[in-house]
């Protein structure tokens, strides 16, 4: 999987659900209001949620609850089972438990039985009976609650690293800086450096030019602008500088 916008906007529909099973999965910091997790079925996982990393190994899940800020990485090799359940999905474990799941849940006594349920939601989401898909994942979230202890439910963490992402997101194309951009949000460059590397798990610098050659991209695919045009318009300062961050950050295809 490829994510080159880091709100992901797409997973915030109201009945958003899928199932997708990934070799060797790797994916950059991203947040939506969507509950995902990441199931490790063989090999080792590097999951980071909320600037806070752990290495899963098969059985192991990551929880990434709504808007938390979440990115993947396969260490060697890795197959995981990725499931994205919209908040249409989670109110209903909510309003049952009063909580929520944690963000990192290890192997136990009941992770085959959740596998499991797992693979007959892959395959009910292309059945399309909702009856069924609804209960599979009722039946798949009374299960977690079993079989790992929650916490009281809550916004989800790195609330404000979150609105600093959105405000990237709808200012890209402005003249961004480090400083600009922590002076806004009031911290002192070094803090927020820091803290948008935790968090993130890159530099704002290659973040935003990242998202710019992205929208570029976009922009690109209807074949009837410049590029010069289009890069400027993106915020880069000169052909020049967006080459440069193409070369590195090209979406892949």
């Amino acid at each position: 999987m490829e994510n080159n916008s880091y709100y992901e906007r797409a997973a915030d529909g109201n009945s958003y659900f899928r199932v997708m099973r990934s070799h060797n999965n790797s994916i950059a910091a991203h947040f939506h209001n969507t509950t995902e997790l990441i199931i490790v079925l063989d090999g080792t996982e590097r999951v980071v949620i909320n600037g806070v990393e752990h290495i899963l190994h098969a059985g192991d899940i990551g929880v990434s609850n709504s808007f938390d800020i979440h990115y993947y990485e396969a260490v060697d090799t890795s197959e995981v089972y990725v499931v994205m359940l919209s908040d249409a999905y989670i109110r209903h474990f909510r309003e049952a438990f009063g909580t929520r799941l944690g963000n990192f849940l290890p192997n136990n006594k009941n992770t085959q039985e959740i596998i499991r349920l797992v693979e007959r939601l892959f395959a009910a989401q292309y059945d399309g009976n909702p009856l069924v898909l609804t209960g599979y994942i009722d039946v798949l979230l009374g299960t977690l609650h079993d079989a790992y202890p929650s916490e009281p439910s809550r916004d989800g963490d790195g609330g404000k690293v979150v609105e600093i992402l959105r405000y990237i997101e709808d200012h890209y194309a402005a003249k961004l800086t480090l400083k600009s951009v922590a002076h806004k949000f009031g911290y002192s460059e070094t803090y927020f450096s820091a803290l948008f590397n935790r968090f993130v798990g890159m530099h704002f610098k290659d973040y935003l030019n990242r998202l710019r050659v992205s929208r570029a991209a976009v922009q690109l695919k209807s074949g009837d602008r410049k590029v010069s045009d289009v890069a400027l318009s993106c915020g880069f300062e000169s052909l020049n500088t967006y080459y440069r961050a193409l070369k590195k950050w090209r979406p892949k295809v």
